[in-house]
């Protein structure tokens, strides 16, 4: 018996001792790298970020073990489809943006980094300190309190608003999102929900619901929603409106999106239907289906919330 439990021991080490030689995950040639931030902010990111969100993942013994380095391969693999940071320059400016308050909306919520990774890398965690960097270094690449414009001009608006005229009326055909769900024709007599305002886009946002969807927010069951609503949100660039200074109104049209609840129908991603359609040409976003996992993962921050970031605004 000793001589067996002996004999596995080292069939075991010289497995481990093997696969210390394989590659888990390659890493290609670093294009470009996250640089424009203080050394403190480019230091939190590398130590909490790099090892799934970059072409410079260190690969630990342990990793090397068979079913762990599976496990490896799979997040990094996904973590630098969402993210690379050795493909910064990628990115725009508008995207760079976005990604950075994802990222703090996430560390805020304790999402990123995972559990799983800072338990074996206690380093990666971010503390009060290094959040309060991050937020200021994020918060301040629009001057948060500013309100800026697009960057659309006034002859983007005049000509966007009047090609929306001269289509008035005009029968419009739409093709269904890749995933198959339908335009919803009706949603311009929907009610309004709320308004956001975006402050990486410097976009304007309505958001709007069908009768159920309305329904379910008079009777307060809207965690979950019920199968059958749907909201939607309107999104414009902005603009100084030229008749009041102070105000800042709806510019050029950028997208329609959608949420259609069915907890059975879209089981597989999480109880909705994500559709997204862009231009005054209505023109469906994304490849193929899988473009739903992208919303998904934009909506994580809210998933005690039934995916949804939208709270009802008052209307007494």
């Amino acid at each position: 018996m000793k001589k067996l439990l002996i004999g596995i021991i080292l069939i075991i080490t010289i497995i481990i001792i093997g696969y210390q030689f394989r590659e888990v995950v390659p890493n290609p040639e670093v294009t470009s790298d996250f640089t424009e931030a203080s050394t403190e902010v480019k230091e939190i990111i590398r130590t909490s970020c790099y090892d799934c969100h970059s072409n410079e993942t260190k690969i630990s013994f342990y990793n090397k073990i068979p079913f762990i380095a599976e496990m490896v391969r799979k997040d990094v693999t996904e973590g630098r489809a969402k993210l690379n940071f050795s493909e910064w320059d990628k990115y725009s400016e508008k995207e760079k943006k976005t990604i950075l308050y994802n990222i703090l909306t996430k560390v805020k919520k304790n999402i990123m980094p995972p559990k799983s990774y800072s338990f074996i890398h206690p380093e990666a965690e971010i503390d009060e300190k290094e959040l309060a960097a991050l937020e200021t270094y994020i918060k301040g690449l629009d001057n948060d309190l500013e309100i800026k414009d697009s960057g659309a001009n006034e002859l983007d608006f005049e000509s966007d608003y009047n090609k929306w005229v001269d289509n008035q009326g005009k029968k419009k055909i739409v093709k269904n999102a890749p995933n198959g769900i339908e335009f919803p024709n009706d949603y311009r007599s929907w009610q309004v929900v709320s308004s956001s305002f975006r402050k990486d886009h410097n976009s304007l946002r309505v958001i709007l619901g069908n009768d159920i969807a309305i329904n379910a927010i008079k009777e307060n069951k809207i965690n979950p929603w019920p199968d059958g609503a749907i909201l939607g949100k309107v999104v414009w660039n902005q603009r100084s409106d030229e008749n009041w200074e102070a105000a800042v109104v709806p510019s050029t049209f950028i997208h329609a999106e959608f949420m259609f609840k069915d907890s059975n129908k879209y089981k597989d991603t999480k109880g909705w239907g994500w559709a997204r359609w862009v231009d005054q040409e209505l023109k469906p976003f994304g490849k193929d289906s899988n473009f739903s996992q992208s919303c998904i993962e934009c909506h994580v921050p809210v998933k005690d919330r039934d995916y949804v970031f939208t709270t009802p605004s008052i209307f007494p």
